[in-house]
């Protein structure tokens, strides 16, 4: 479900949280970071407001390791999509695009 061109990686958020009452919701624009959990194994998307998003799938994550392997973090992107889904299903898809770092 990924997608490399330019540089830059889309990817997108398993088990995305549910908005909290009385903060706005993810908007497509809005920054984010990318941070590594678990020593590296698995990384979560965070708003820049401290709020977290969700995170990327195992496979997405390898995907990221020539990211990674930079040490620039956390990495920053972009939420490209937010995709929503039936109440019942959970939350819905926040997709983003993940710009490496400028050398």
């Amino acid at each position: 479900m990924s997608a490399v061109a330019d540089a830059e990686m889309l990817t997108y958020l398993t088990d995305a949280s549910l908005p909290v009452p009385g903060l706005s919701e993810p908007r497509v624009g809005d920054s984010v970071e990318l941070r590594l959990l678990r020593g590296g194994r698995e990384v979560e998307a965070w708003s820049t407001t401290g709020i977290r998003l969700g995170r990327l799938p195992p496979a997405e994550r390898e995907a990221l390791d020539g990211l990674l392997q930079g040490g620039a973090l956390p990495l920053q992107g972009r939420i490209s999509a937010v995709v929503p889904r039936p109440l019942l299903l959970g939350s819905g898809r926040i997709h983003i695009r993940v710009t490496p770092p400028a050398n």
